[in-house]
């Protein structure tokens, strides 16, 4: 097996057919056709379904194609480490971060990253720890900054506590609903999740099944912060959030924090990465510049921290 067998069935899948696959490669489509029946050969399993609608991974391929990205990222990863020891800093670095982290760090971090590495591009994914746990895994993701489940334990990850987190009520400006001081009063109203946790409806539900009341009705779930803060700020329904959408709230004007003080606390904010497996110097520099920026964020907002 080679390096070119993995790039091959990658390019495929993430192309969607062996064509698209074979284009993006620059490579005429028989070759890479013959590569993949190689590889398939050798590993005497079958990583496609091959008929006239296209090529389809079996389970076989699924599990190769995702240990082929593992490989290809970490292959990557090795090149730009050596590009480093020969002082040349170039290369992408991948972090995944939820909108609390988007918002409270992210944007002191980019620019004193920058001084020092101009070359090294930062891609950002949005998105919680239960929907980039697999990519992190598998040194897809380098980095993620966001809210971690009490009880979370996983030994494949390195989980540090960056802070602890309050979560607040928000619905779009003049909200019919906007003077509310108790959840007794939000019971007739209509909702929208995030998709923060496993089951998103939890956020929501938790909260007023702590205080004793039925469960809301949830009209809609939102996939990033960007389409929540859409449907919050153009509709009547009302969203969970953490506490730092208040600087959204007063850059935009086109939503307001609905003052309910009965709302359980919002998931910790962790820094998680793979365990046993260095950073590269840029990813170390990036995660000590984000260790600071959670701190400077828990002197000037006095978020609370663990006793």
């Amino acid at each position: 097996m080679k390096l070119h067998h993995l790039r091959n069935v990658v390019a495929v899948v993430e192309r969607g057919s062996l064509r698209a696959g074979a284009k993006h490669l620059g490579l005429a489509q028989p070759a890479v056709s013959r590569s993949i029946k190689e590889l398939e050969r050798e590993l005497g399993l079958t990583l496609f379904e091959r008929n006239k609608f296209g090529m389809t991974l079996t389970h076989a391929g699924e599990v190769f194609a995702r240990r082929a990205k593992a490989i290809q990222a970490e292959f990557v990863r090795t090149l730009e480490e050596m590009e480093h020891l020969k002082g040349e800093d170039r290369g992408i670095i991948t972090v995944g971060c939820s909108s609390a982290t988007l918002i409270a760090m992210v944007p002191t971090i980019v620019n004193r990253f920058h001084v020092k590495y101009p070359n090294i591009r930062i891609k950002l994914l949005e998105g919680s720890l239960p929907m980039l746990e697999g990519q992190i895994r598998d040194g897809l993701v380098d980095l993620y900054y966001g809210p971690v489940a009490n009880g979370f334990v996983d030994p494949a990850l390195v989980i540090e506590l960056l802070f602890e987190n309050e979560r607040m009520i928000i619905g779009r400006k003049d909200h019919p609903l906007r003077h509310a001081t108790t959840l007794a009063e939000l019971v007739g109203a209509t909702w929208v999740t995030t998709p923060m946790a496993i089951d998103s409806d939890s956020e929501v539900n938790s909260v007023f099944v702590a205080a004793g009341l039925p469960p809301p009705r949830i009209a809609m779930q939102a996939s990033s912060a960007m389409n929540l803060a859409v449907i919050v700020a153009t509709s009547d329904l009302l969203a969970p959030v953490p506490q730092q959408w208040m600087e959204l709230i007063r850059a935009t004007g086109l939503m307001e924090r609905i003052p309910v003080s009965e709302v359980s606390k919002a998931p910790r904010i962790c820094a998680v990465r793979r365990a046993n497996v260095p950073l590269t110097p840029a990813c170390e520099f990036l995660n000590d510049l984000a260790q600071r920026a959670a701190s400077a964020y828990l002197y000037k907002n006095r978020v609370p921290t663990p006793a």
